[in-house]
């Protein structure tokens, strides 16, 4: 299997929503960059506390990265980490949301996933009912993510 690298934006919506272990039961094991750790567990809430206890089960792991000088400034630190603790495993799949850093990755020649398609995935494989339910859940907890991507996802 393929090992996946998250950035900090699927991680919080997933959590917000109860949906974490989504992650754990597809994947098995999530490595993320020690910066989206921080940035995740940075502000006390629900989704932080799931996410602690997913790095205390060590199916999500916290990664040291060395993070080269060529990143696009505009993006987060969290998504250069992610990036390049991607780019360190050749294997690798990222998962990230934001748009130019997807962007970045394209550049890069890595594959990526997007939450709503990890929950599309998800649904196909009958973890969790609904996965449009999901994203809405997602959008009205104030979360990022595209309700209409999940439309373009459906049609195929």
């Amino acid at each position: 299997m393929a090992v996946v690298v998250s950035d900090a934006g699927p991680l919080t919506a997933l959590a917000r929503v109860d949906a974490l272990d989504t992650l754990r039961e597809l994947f098995g094991q999530v490595l993320i960059p020690d910066a989206v750790s921080n940035e995740c567990c940075a502000r006390p809430g629900i989704d932080a506390d799931r996410i602690t206890t997913a790095l205390g089960q060590q199916w999500l792991l916290a990664t040291p990265v060395s993070l080269p000088e060529d990143r696009i400034a505009q993006l987060g630190t969290g998504e250069r980490h992610a990036l390049a603790l991607a780019q360190a495993h050749p294997s690798a799949l990222l998962l990230m949301d934001d748009r130019l850093a997807r962007r970045e990755a394209a550049r890069l020649a890595l594959p990526f996933i997007s939450t709503v398609r990890v929950l599309w995935i998800a649904e196909q494989r009958g973890l969790i009912p609904s996965a449009e339910q999901m994203v809405q859940r997602m959008s009205a907890s104030g979360c990022r993510i595209s309700v209409g991507l999940f439309d373009v996802i459906r049609r195929g």
